[in-house]
């Protein structure tokens, strides 16, 4: 709206000058933070085009399909990096112990290249296939839904340097609504805080104790976690009846079991 146009309004309505001023601002601000929050159609188009093979890696591999879209999203610059039109690498992957076409390699500096896919769908593929190294194995402690603690165990596992990763991928996740393809739903920002300490604490001690060790350790994760699903998926009237009349003191409520 240009000034003019405004001066116009306002002289038109003299009594309350500061009041339509007031809502003209406003207006202007809201249109601003919508606009923001929109939904860019070549997002859209992305992910149209490759929920399926998403959603067939979570299956195959137990790669979230939230998580492998929102890197793919991100790390082709939506499909239009030179490395994704030119060699269908959608997620950089590089040429480590690969036998086919290289992309990008120059020998005189002994750099390794970036792997060259016959087809996008080939390297959404392959990240899944890449994620199932020992690595990245403390991944699949997590729940397929929990894209929170999916998006920090990538980066405590040293996937990406970017202190920000994580933010950027579940910014993608959120905005686009990508945890709804297989019927997630958006989680609450504190929810992972418990389990990213865990993740944390895990990989400091990975160094520190063997190996046979760390899959009871595991274990033990695993079963308490499955313990505290179930304790959850109970009833109040049915939770309230476990407690035995041997049980000193007075009956807890469901909020001091969550």
């Amino acid at each position: 709206m240009s000034f003019n146009l405004q001066r116009k309004i306002i002289d038109f309505f003299p009594i309350n000058k500061r009041i339509l001023q007031f809502c003209l601002i406003f207006a202007v601000f809201s249109a601003f933070f919508a606009s923001a929050q929109t939904k860019h159609q070549r997002y859209l188009d992305y992910i149209d085009r490759y929920k399926q093979i998403a959603l067939q890696s979570e299956r195959d591999y137990g790669v979230p399909a939230s998580i492998t879209l929102a890197q793919g999203l991100l790390e082709s610059y939506v499909g239009q990096s030179k490395m994704a039109i030119e060699a269908n690498n959608h997620f950089g992957i590089k040429a480590y112990h690969w036998k086919g076409e290289v992309y990008g390699r120059c020998d005189s500096l002994n750099q390794v290249g970036y792997r060259v896919y016959g087809a996008p769908e080939d390297s959404f593929i392959d990240h899944a296939k890449f994620l199932k190294g020992p690595r990245y194995s403390i991944l699949y402690e997590f729940d397929v839904k929990d894209y929170r603690s999916w998006a920090q165990g990538l980066r405590d596992c040293g996937y990406a340097e970017d202190a920000n990763y994580p933010a950027k991928l579940i910014n993608i996740i959120e905005q686009y609504e990508l945890y709804a393809l297989d019927g997630g739903k958006r989680l609450d920002a504190g929810r992972e805080g418990d389990q990213r300490e865990e993740v944390e604490t895990l990989l400091d001690e990975d160094e520190k104790i063997s190996a046979r060790e760390r899959r009871r350790l595991r274990a033990e994760e695993r079963k308490r976690r499955r313990a505290q699903q179930q304790q959850q998926q109970v009833l109040p009237q049915e939770r309230q009846q476990a407690y035995t009349p041997l049980r000193q003191g007075p009956v807890p409520s469901s909020a001091d079991n969550d």
